[in-house]
């Protein structure tokens, strides 16, 4: 049995309310039966991680969902912690960043890329709650910056188009690319930006209306 010696909070950009949780209370909240095998307590708890970690992996950075998956792992960690569990994988540091440059489309697109790259690989290592919290707080906070400095570097664009849904990021790849080809058309480059853009704007409406309630 993998056994939690000592609780730790190894997320400085979460803010965690500390709270006594009895054993009871952490299995429903795991959604296990109260008589549940440790060992099914414990396959629970890392299916429950792997589906956030899932997420953070492979679906687009929308900052309102990243932070429910957040503070659910915030929740584990607790469940994790009365129910005297170690879950699986060390901890795992997070990568070296690259600085977003601000001032260059180009160079902020590809600066974006890298550094979610680096996030994504080095959190498949673990499926530690603390940890996991910590690199989905970390892609949403970058995820804001980009799409501040994407926002303020596009102004110029056009403002036509129907609003755009947070899950429809543009492909990155397709994205830099078509940034980088001297070959298309301006007004090609225009309506992909300008799509983006407006995601983005969307999304940051959206956060700005939740930091004022």
């Amino acid at each position: 049995m993998r056994v939690r010696r000592k609780y730790e909070n190894r997320n400085p950009n979460v803010s965690i309310i500390f709270v006594w949780m009895d054993a009871n209370t952490a299995r429903t909240l795991l959604g296990v039966d109260p008589n549940a095998a440790p060992e099914e307590v414990m396959e629970r708890l890392d299916a429950e991680s792997f589906a956030v970690r899932d997420h953070f992996i492979r679906q687009p950075i929308v900052p309102a969902v990243y932070k429910s998956r957040v503070d659910r792992l915030v929740q584990l960690s607790d469940v994790a912690n009365a129910l005297s569990i170690e879950p699986l994988g060390a901890p795992v540091d997070l990568p070296e960043l690259v600085a977003l440059n601000r001032e260059d489309l180009v160079s902020l697109v590809e600066g974006q890329i890298e550094n979610i790259l680096r996030l994504r690989t080095a959190m498949a290592a673990t499926l530690d709650p603390d940890v996991l919290a910590r690199f989905g707080q970390t892609l949403m906070s970058l995820q804001l910056r980009y799409m501040e400095a994407f926002v303020d570097l596009t102004a110029h664009l056009p403002e036509y188009g129907e609003a755009v849904p947070g899950r429809e990021e543009a492909d990155w790849q397709s994205l830099l690319s078509t940034l980088r080809s001297t070959e298309r058309a301006s007004n090609d480059l225009s309506v992909v930006l300008s799509r983006e853009r407006r995601r983005m704007a969307g999304l940051l409406s959206l956060r700005t209306e939740e930091d004022a309630r």
